[in-house]
């Protein structure tokens, strides 16, 4: 059983870990900020569109 600054420190680390993918991805890829929804978007370069296949989220990229 682990302690409770154990469980906290392990518990930052994955939060911190996934702050960091997201932070590498959006600097190359658009990321879908919806919440629950862990996809990248596609970028229609006629329409400047950004749309997301799994929730259908839009963004207009400028």
């Amino acid at each position: 059983m682990m302690t409770r600054n154990t469980t906290a420190s392990v518990a930052g680390r994955s939060v911190a870990m996934r702050r960091m993918r997201r932070r590498a991805s959006t600097a190359s890829r658009p990321y879908c900020s919806t919440n629950g929804c862990t996809s990248f978007l596609v970028v229609d370069p006629i329409t400047n569109v950004a749309t997301c296949p799994v929730c259908a989220f839009t963004r207009h990229m400028h």
